[in-house]
């Protein structure tokens, strides 16, 4: 009998965890965003949350608050910075018991208006599940299968095929639980860094990485069609935004993980300044580029795996 070696095996099967994940998520897609039922307080209604991996903080939505009864009523209000131009208010909450699946733990989390993630009809988003919470484990987001998994930090093997170390390893304190990665634009390959945020519904690219790509974003290419309503964060103003075909995506050399051609965005959303990439090329990589691949951020985001799944 002839053996494998176990270098092949190894990737043939980079996908296997070191151990069971403590906890395993329904997911499902709401609005292109990947969701999950969150039950509060003990009470039998479940709610919609979107798990947002490039979210710093957990939100609820206000009148999910005012129902529940978890305004802090003496607390301050503080704003953040949202995707576009505009600040979202925010106002701490007292703290409540949530149940995600099997998963149980005490939450202070912090309301917010969210209307704007409520796409057509859709059912409203209830909240956001950010990195505060997730960033404490390794995660696994396997959009094929409808799951999100969480594992204790240094189980969940975050090595091989598709995996590379955060691109940004000295990223400012905030940005602690952020996943950064180097990917290869289009036919030319422009080298750009891309953070991996679940809780964006379409790929973003900001004006350096158009620039490096080639494109005119002053109005005068034809190659790229104004997308009337802009974008807007939590803030809601938006931003002026273009469409464009992008050719395809790569990862890096080795990481073996490609995506098709496909629309994305172009602005010069603030954001990109927030996280220190204004001035190189970069992208938010939305929940579009994800929805046939399986993600994986260890703990505290050290290091992400992008694989893409095969068609079934």
């Amino acid at each position: 009998m002839r053996l494998t070696p176990l270098s092949l095996l190894a990737a043939a099967f980079p996908t296997l965890a070191a151990s069971s994940p403590e906890h395993v998520l329904p997911m499902w897609m709401q609005g292109n965003h990947p969701a999950v039922a969150v039950s509060l307080d003990g009470r039998a209604e479940p709610l919609r949350f979107v798990v947002d991996s490039a979210a710093g903080a957990t939100l609820v939505d206000g009148r999910v608050a005012r129902r529940y009864g978890l305004e802090d009523t003496r607390s301050a209000t503080t704003h953040a910075q949202g995707a576009s131009a505009g600040n979202a208010p925010l106002q701490r909450m007292h703290t409540a018991s949530w149940r995600i699946g099997g998963w149980r733990l005490r939450v202070s989390g912090v309301q917010a208006d969210l209307s704007n993630l409520q796409k057509d009809d859709d059912p409203a988003v209830d909240g956001l599940i950010g990195n505060d919470l997730t960033g404490r484990w390794d995660t696994r987001w396997d959009f094929g299968r409808g799951e999100l998994a969480l594992w204790k930090p240094g189980q969940l093997g975050v090595d091989g095929t598709g995996c590379q170390a955060n691109a940004l390893p000295d990223r400012r304190k905030g940005l602690e639980h952020f996943g950064f990665i180097t990917v290869k634009l289009g036919d030319s390959g422009v080298e750009a860094i891309a953070v991996v945020d679940t809780g964006a519904a379409q790929t973003v690219l900001n004006a350096e990485a158009a620039r490096a790509l080639g494109l005119r974003i002053d109005g005068s290419d034809e190659r790229l069609r104004v997308r009337e309503k802009g974008t807007q964060g939590l803030g809601g103003k938006p931003q002026a935004t273009w469409l464009y075909t992008l050719s395809g995506m790569s990862g890096m050399s080795g990481t073996g993980w490609q995506h098709p051609a496909m629309e994305v965005r172009i602005s010069e959303l603030s954001v990109f300044g927030s996280i220190g990439l204004e001035a190189r090329p970069a992208l938010i990589l939305g929940a579009d580029a994800m929805v046939a691949s399986q993600v994986d951020i260890s703990a505290g985001a050290a290091r992400i795996c992008l694989r893409r799944q095969a068609a079934t």
